[in-house]
């Protein structure tokens, strides 16, 4: 089993979006234990919402078949 990471944004001037998590290759992201896509989801989770931001970001773990 496999794990990636679902990005949910809401607020800010577009609305409320969803996607997968992307890498820097721009493929969707994925983990091979729960565990390290929770301290991703975690540290995103902490970095992206900020006192002052317009938008609220929250990134949640789902399982893969692949």
């Amino acid at each position: 089993m496999r794990y990636r990471i679902r990005c949910r944004v809401s607020g800010g001037v577009t609305g409320t979006r969803e996607a997968w998590l992307k890498g820097k290759d721009g493929q969707e992201a994925r983990y091979d234990t729960r565990e390290e896509a929770e301290q991703e989801a975690a540290n995103l989770n902490q970095t992206m919402n900020q006192i002052y931001s317009t938008a609220s970001f929250r990134y949640t773990v789902s399982e893969t078949d692949s």
